[in-house]
């Protein structure tokens, strides 16, 4: 198994002697070597298997270049690399010299036990196996006809030592250069020069998709980004990267104008450190984010549209409200003067009275239909003004459900302490109850309908319960909702536009409560009002 070869998608590496990454001149054996002292080679070794592993060669030259210089530096007659392949066996991926190989097959056996006899035949006489660790775990082997001195031993582990740390940091940047080539953002690192003007001695090439700039031209320091922004974006800009400059963490979202004449959004961010030399740096990323601040524009622009509507509606209920009040006020009044004067006259047909009647009851519930059409407009607006003060709600229970006795076909009863003062509006409070006893008495024929008041300090609790006809899990869901029927046959059995309860629960929300039901069919409904003590409420203050 040989390594893959690493990408190469990240710029700014100094560069480093390119013939130390070329795998012939590693292999080469000059002759000036062999006079050269044990320590001398080592260290001639060491410098040169930095050097290749800076310039990033493959992982195959990597190992073929280790082999030749540590078989080098001790004065081997041949060497081997193996690397294992995931939990199978090793595998020899290179040897020194090249033509080392056809002799071999006792040593690729005894690798695999990373050579637990050093008893490998003629070929191989005297062999150190060095263990590697890194990119993939390994050995090296190098083999002479005579023993090895323990200097030449210690020296060989040293070399090897120092080679699995160039062979994991190999493997971790091929690993990073992978990661960037996937990436879409541009990563780079950025300092700053006594002017406060940029130099980038990192950057990846996304840079040129994002912004249209070269990025040698970026790290040569004749370009760069921050001269393409927006005008109108330049002062949020500069103070980004004043926010850098003082060493902290900053974010920013600006518009560029790119060399095409295309303008995109961007986001910059980063985040300050030290370079190898302690210098103050910032390290960062570079995203194109002009889809998003598009969808936001048209988020932006569909919310105000709506703003727009909501004040239209607004302002057409007001209106129809006091247009419709004023004539519906006046035939309400007209009615109840006709019948009055039905009823007062001698000899007068009997269907006269019923008739006004009819038309007074009519215009009640359109008045009815047009406050609760306005009220719930202002809710949803938040136009509507509500009172703080002390109610008592065990007091409402009891009015409510005296108001409602009767004209009910069941009893209704009420369980209250003798006080329980909550904190809100006292006529939208009254209503809230009025609506649920309402609802309650006018979908029970048979049972009660049970009113309970309980106050724990905390808070008070108005359970109002029915045994009527109950009502559907997937309509209890949406009972909350403006109009929600459950029944939407125009020739239903229960009269009502569905408004009542809808505002009871806006009401109770902007009080600070909150209304909440459970209800089965044929079993019936029960609504729970919470809201705080004023007990409570003393007490924390």
């Amino acid at each position: 198994m040989r390594p893959g070869a690493a990408d190469s998608g990240s710029r700014g590496a100094s560069p480093a002697d390119t013939r130390a990454s070329s795998p012939a001149a590693l292999v080469s054996v000059a002759a000036p070597a062999r006079r050269r002292s044990l320590a001398a080679r080592v260290e001639a070794a060491g410098a040169s298997l930095r050097n290749a592993a800076v310039t990033r060669p493959d992982p195959l030259a990597l190992l073929e270049g280790a082999v030749a210089r540590i078989g080098e530096a001790v004065r081997a007659d041949r060497a081997a690399a193996f690397v294992s392949v995931g939990d199978g066996p090793l595998v020899r991926c290179a040897s020194w010299p090249p033509d080392v190989g056809a002799d071999g097959a006792e040593l690729d056996a005894s690798a695999a036990g990373l050579l637990p006899s050093a008893a490998l035949g003629a070929a191989w006489p005297h062999a150190l196996a060095l263990p590697v660790r890194g990119a993939a775990d390994g050995a090296l082997v190098v083999s002479r006809a005579e023993p090895w001195t323990d200097a030449e031993a210690s020296a060989a582990a040293d070399l090897a030592a120092l080679f699995s740390t160039l062979w994991a940091w190999s493997d971790a940047e091929a690993r990073f250069q992978r990661t960037v080539a996937d990436l879409d953002d541009a990563l780079f690192t950025v300092a700053h020069d006594a002017d406060g003007r940029r130099a980038y001695p990192f950057v990846t090439p996304q840079i040129e998709a994002l912004t249209g700039l070269d990025p040698d031209a970026v790290l040569a320091g004749d370009a760069d980004w921050a001269d393409l922004v927006h005008a109108d974006d330049r002062a949020a800009f500069a103070a980004h990267d004043a926010r850098l400059r003082d060493g902290h963490a900053s974010r920013v979202d600006v518009r560029l104008a790119l060399p095409d004449g295309e303008t995109v959004w961007i986001a910059e961010r980063a985040t300050p450190g030290l370079d190898a030399a302690g210098r103050p740096t910032a390290s960062g990323v570079v995203q194109d984010v002009t889809a998003q601040k598009e969808a936001e524009a048209t988020l932006d622009a569909a919310r105000r549209v709506a703003e727009r509507a909501a004040s239209t509606r607004m302002a057409f209920l007001r209106l129809m409200s006091h247009e419709l009040r004023t004539p519906l006020g006046a035939v309400r009044g007209f009615a109840e003067l006709l019948a009055e004067e039905v009823a007062a006259l001698d000899g007068a047909p009997p269907e006269a009275g019923e008739f006004a009647a009819t038309i007074r009851d009519a215009a009640d519930r359109a008045l009815t239909l047009v406050s609760s059409l306005l009220d719930l407009a202002q809710l949803e607006t938040g136009a509507i003004e509500l009172s703080a003060q002390p109610v008592d709600l065990a007091g409402v229970a009891r009015a409510v459900a005296a108001r409602h006795a009767p004209a009910a076909s069941v009893p209704v009863t009420v369980c209250a302490p003798p006080e329980a003062v909550v904190t809100g509006d006292p006529a939208r409070l009254e209503a809230v109850v009025d609506a649920l006893v309402e609802n309650a008495v006018a979908f029970t024929s048979e049972g009660a309908v049970a009113l309970t008041v309980e106050a724990d300090g905390e808070s008070v609790r108005l359970a109002v319960r029915d045994t009527g006809v109950g009502m559907a899990t997937d309509y209890v869901e949406r009972l909350f909702e403006p109009f929600a029927q459950e029944d939407t046959r125009v020739a239903r059995g229960h009269e009502g536009t569905g408004l009542s309860l809808a505002i009871a629960h806006r009401l109770v929300a902007a009080m600070g409560g909150t209304l909440a039901a459970e209800s089965a069919p044929g079993v019936g409904s029960t609504f729970v009002l919470t809201l705080t003590g004023v007990s409570s409420l003393r007490s924390r203050q």
